[in-house]
């Protein structure tokens, strides 16, 4: 069994335990979306093309739409009703050796449960897909800031649509990561910025049987015996050969509102114990600031271009998750 760190404390891509994976991206200019149009048939609003290390998906924002075409009568708004009426549709390949057969999910406001159009026969990959998607609903209904609405007024649609393009670890994290960036460069107000990453305890000297012993025992101390002196070591933003890895009992995947200081979501691939999900969380919202400032930046960047291609000067500022030019 090989070690994930090497002598020198390092990974195998040469980060060290507590450094995030490359973030780059390609966003396009948005796009104005007809109103009277369907969110599935009109332009996307915005579109971006996201990597975070080798996992690179795409993500196109629709809306905010109000379909005009629709029968239903516009009933009264609950003025209590803080939520934008959001769907998610996520596309994941079946497996990586088959990146060209995907399993759709979608989940919306009016139809919480994740709905698959595809068979069932590959469960295992429905489920997670279904998992992801729900997140990534949850997340993003607390994130967007609902319009002004008059008392007798429908509320518009905000579709989000993602597709893996290919997935080398930390998924759901970087979903909801490229997620906020589409939404934030589409002129979707948000009430707070989601970051996301994946954090995992890493030890040299366990095995399969013995994490299976571990998981029966429930034997959760991060500083019990283990490899590198007897220490454990927490890993942030993990690729695949990491999630897969032997040395890798648990890894947790936790959102954060940096500026409201709110985990919004946690979600784990084993159970855990209480200590075991408080440290790695931690660890998370201390280290996931270099997300945040990485993908602030690329706002930034964004904005400044899309400033000067308009034959202007301005400064870019970043106030409570929103792009400001001055």
């Amino acid at each position: 069994m090989s070690s994930l760190l090497s002598l020198l404390g390092l990974r195998s891509d040469y980060r060290s335990p507590s450094q995030s994976r490359l973030i780059t991206s390609t966003i396009l200019p948005p796009t104005s979306s007809s109103s009277s149009s369907s969110s599935s048939s009109s332009q996307p609003t915005g579109t971006v093309t996201y990597s975070q290390g080798l996992t690179n998906v795409q993500v196109k924002i629709f809306g905010p739409v109000l379909d005009h075409n629709d029968r239903q009568p516009a009933v009264p708004v609950n003025p209590d009703d803080k939520k934008v009426p959001l769907t998610v549709i996520l596309e994941v390949p079946v497996n990586p050796s088959n990146p060209d057969r995907y399993i759709t999910v979608t989940t919306s406001s009016s139809a919480p449960q994740a709905v698959s159009s595809t068979l069932d026969s590959f469960s295992s990959s429905l489920k997670t897909a279904q998992s992801h998607c729900l997140a990534l609903h949850s997340v993003f209904t607390r994130s967007i800031l609902p319009p002004s609405l008059t008392s007798t007024s429908k509320k518009p649609r905000i579709t989000i649509h993602l597709k893996v393009l290919h997935n080398d670890g930390s998924l759901l994290s970087t979903l909801i990561n490229a997620s906020t960036l589409a939404l934030a460069t589409s002129a979707i107000p948000l009430v707070d910025l989601p970051v996301s990453t994946t954090t995992a305890v890493y030890s040299s000297t366990l095995t399969k049987s013995s994490s299976t012993k571990r998981r029966r025992n429930n034997s959760n101390t991060i500083g019990g015996k283990g490899g590198m002196g007897g220490k454990k070591f927490l890993l942030l933003d993990l690729n695949l050969s990491e999630e897969t890895s032997e040395c890798v009992d648990s890894y947790c995947t936790s959102c954060y509102l940096l500026h409201s200081n709110e985990v919004v979501l946690s979600q784990s691939n084993n159970r855990l114990g209480l200590e075991k999900y408080l440290e790695m969380v931690d660890f998370g919202q201390r280290n996931v600031g270099n997300v945040r400032n990485e993908i602030e930046g690329i706002m930034r960047d964004w904005a400044r271009g899309l400033y000067r291609a308009r034959e202007g000067e301005g400064e870019v500022e970043l106030k409570e998750g929103k792009v400001c030019i001055n």
